[in-house]
């Protein structure tokens, strides 16, 4: 099979003393598989995500991104920073460390890997996937009295990916591309090799041959990077039960939750806002509720569901050793290419139509409204 960019090519990146790491990949025909479909059956080892997004509800964003069996995991609980990584012989090490912030040394982790760019590439072919929790804020800025950790989940957690499949929903293909490392030239050919052997062995997965481990990593997985089992593709398939199923969007859904609030204790928080409001000590605050219902179905299901339910421009399914987060958001937080920061904050929500003319109106509506209009030209002011 031909494998990208050319040998030449790939030559002369690989000796320009910029780069650690070049890409070499397939481009595929992507009518024969979907991206859900492609992900339950990729190796995925210790994590992996999906992303993908539709624009307005009904226009299918370009990419589809699929990240998967990571080469490095970095977790922090505080200053307490767990960084795994795989040794030549494929086996995890673990090392520990303590770091004033964990926010840098997950940034000297991702400059460390140059990658070579090619202009007829996505976006993104690699490197770091994963969560900041609320509480990493607690590394720039100076915060006494945190709340009670009840969770026991990493601040933040992220894995570092030097392979991805990527959907093109306009050119309707799939770049199956692996990075090699070209830092040794005495091994740089051995590397090559490798990486053109496990592109294909990925294209075989997307095919459904080869092997695929199960999206549920196991119960000691967090201990163990190596513990998850590699499974059949059907095994896969069934650890995430991807088959056809009904679903009305029509149906309610209203489930039982439990608060972290009592209602008199969140309006208490909220005088107790105003209050600061009001004394000058801030502008702005959210008061976060967390709202907790079981769910007995595996994680994926529910994203699923959701990106049916609910299709937005950034959806994502992403499973770390600790934790699974599934989402789907139509605003960008922030947004940075080629050192052009991107922030689109959104305010205020109204129902939609059930005509043309109905939605119209209810837009006159949110645009005219007072309180929406102050919460929008605070959150501009707060992306500045």
């Amino acid at each position: 099979m031909p494998h990208l960019p050319s040998r030449v090519r790939f030559d002369e990146l690989a000796s320009d003393a910029n780069y650690d790491y070049v890409p070499v990949y397939r481009r595929l025909i992507s009518d024969a598989v979907t991206p859900v479909v492609a992900f339950t059956r990729l190796d995925q080892g210790q994590a992996a995500g999906l992303f993908e997004s539709v624009i307005g509800g009904e226009k299918v964003g370009r990419w589809s991104f699929i990240a998967s069996d990571p080469f490095q995991l970095i977790e922090a609980r505080g200053s307490d920073v767990q960084i795994r990584r795989r040794d030549a012989s494929g086996e995890w090490i673990c090392e520990r460390l303590d770091s004033p912030n964990p926010l840098e040394t997950l940034r000297q982790l991702v400059a460390a890997v140059r990658v070579a760019h090619l202009p007829e590439l996505p976006p993104f072919i690699g490197g770091a996937v994963g969560y900041a929790g609320y509480d990493t804020v607690r590394y720039v800025e100076n915060l006494p009295h945190a709340p009670e950790d009840d969770r026991q989940l990493p601040d933040l957690a992220f894995g570092l990916f030097d392979h991805m499949v990527v959907f093109d929903n306009v050119a309707k293909t799939i770049h199956v591309l692996t990075l090699v490392d070209v830092r040794d030239a005495a091994t740089a050919e051995a590397n090559y090799q490798a990486a053109c052997q496990r592109v294909d062995r990925l294209v075989n997965q997307l095919a459904g041959q080869g092997t695929a481990a199960a999206t549920s990593p196991s119960a000691d997985a967090a201990t163990s990077p190596s513990a998850d089992a590699a499974t059949s593709p059907s095994d896969a398939a069934a650890a995430c039960r991807l088959e056809p199923a009904d679903i009305d969007p029509a149906l309610d859904a209203a489930c039982d939750y439990a608060s972290n609030f009592t209602r008199e204790d969140f309006e208490n928080s909220v005088r107790k806002c105003v209050e600061y409001i009001e004394a000058g000590d801030i502008f702005q605050v959210v008061i976060s509720q967390r709202l907790q219902t079981p769910f007995a179905e595996p994680p994926f299901e529910l994203y699923r569901t959701l990106r049916v339910v609910n299709p937005s421009p950034f959806m994502f399914y992403l499973r770390l050793p600790e934790a699974t987060l599934v989402g789907s958001s139509p605003e960008i937080m922030v947004r940075v290419v080629d050192g052009c920061v991107t922030v689109r904050p959104l305010a205020g929500t109204r129902r939609r139509g059930a005509t043309e003319q109905e939605d119209a109106k209810l837009a006159e509506q949110l645009l005219a409204d007072p309180k929406e209009r102050a919460e929008h030209v605070m959150l501009v002011d707060l992306g500045r």
